[in-house]
């Protein structure tokens, strides 16, 4: 049996945000673990609350309204949230980093581009200007950008949306952190860049043996390049497990809506199928399962009480009542029990 300690682990993780009343919480018991050298993909709707979640990982919380209110983040063993920001400072671009969503809102358009790639290697290294210089061209190279002696001379708004991503990929590739944390990294980008970007994570993922976080809404970059996956809603991971097994046996209802809604090349259809509904607000939560007013078998039960998180074998974990049925957790009304036996086998 290994001891071999996770590089990211999340446990019981809450978070929350500061209103005029009580506090609001976003994220809700959310524990996972990621390896050296594994990625995991985070997906979910817009609202399911992936990106609260890397930025709680970031220590990079809006303050004083967002906090952790709960649970505790290591890495490599070591607590990282509660730490000072001077602390986190130090972590961050060294040991973990992060591809934010928008490079044209995360780079500063008054600094040319070899201006913002200094300041981390200012931070974080001891190398001479010439140095840096020989360093930023270096990884401007590894990530695919032409001409990087001209580039670095250039603001981003002289690039394209594709060219400020791979300057965003660089910028968090300089130090070599343990840690990547990607969030929807080829949102508005073609179809011809965001295959590049992907393949470049996953080059930079195999060669480097840096652990990645995917934050997405896609299944298919999902299924491009991570290991596992943790299906958000409405705060909380719905369902847990390895790529593989998430698509050859999805188990939440709504894992199985997102699934469905994939556009399938080799299957004509008529329209493509969609959820009903949209992601609740933390201020409308239901009670009980947070899917339930979606959900196409939810039944009385799913309305009143909060499913338990059953395990379903080789690390597949999902948050559902049909499942705790399944398992015989209680016993059912003979006629609810094989209505159910059928919405899970259909």
């Amino acid at each position: 049996m290994s001891t071999k300690q996770p590089l990211l682990e999340i446990r019981n993780l809450d978070v929350s945000f500061r209103t005029q009343n009580d506090p609001l919480r976003i994220v809700h018991g959310l524990s996972l673990t990621l390896e050296q050298g594994e990625t995991i993909g985070i997906v979910g709707e817009s609202g399911s609350g992936k990106s609260v979640t890397s930025l709680a990982v970031m220590g990079l919380l809006p303050q004083p309204t967002g906090f952790i209110s709960n649970g505790e983040i290591l890495l490599d063993g070591r607590k990282i949230s509660g730490l000072k920001e001077k602390e986190m400072r130090k972590l961050r671009g060294n040991e973990i980093s992060m591809i934010f969503q928008e490079p044209m809102t995360s780079l500063n358009p008054v600094f040319t581009i070899g201006d913002q790639l200094s300041e981390p290697l200012k931070q974080h290294t001891k190398l001479s200007k010439k140095e840096r210089k020989a360093r930023i061209i270096e990884i401007l190279k590894t990530v695919g950008i032409p001409r990087p002696e001209q580039i670095i001379h250039e603001y981003p708004h002289q690039l394209s949306g594709g060219m400020r991503q791979r300057i965003m990929i660089s910028l968090a590739m300089l130090a070599e952190p343990k840690l990547l944390i990607a969030d929807e990294p080829t949102t508005a980008l073609d179809v011809t860049i965001q295959a590049q970007i992907l393949d470049l994570i996953r080059r930079i993922n195999k060669k480097k043996n840096t652990s990645v976080m995917l934050i997405t809404h896609d299944l298919g970059v999902v299924a491009e390049i991570c290991d596992k996956v943790a299906v958000m809603y409405a705060g909380e991971i719905v369902e847990y497990t390895d790529v593989r097994t998430l698509f050859d046996k999805p188990l939440h209802p709504y894992t199985q809506g997102l699934i469905a809604s994939m556009p399938n090349m080799n299957e004509r259809k008529g329209e493509l199928h969609s959820i009903p509904g949209n992601v609740p607000r933390p201020t409308e939560l239901p009670t009980g399962c947070h899917f339930s007013t979606r959900c196409t078998f939810a039944m009385d039960r799913c309305h009143k009480e909060a499913p338990p998180t059953i395990s379903s074998g080789n690390n597949h974990t999902v948050s559902c009542w049909l499942h705790a049925i399944e398992q015989k957790e209680e016993p059912l009304e003979m006629e609810e029990e094989n209505n159910v036996r059928h919405a899970i086998t259909s």
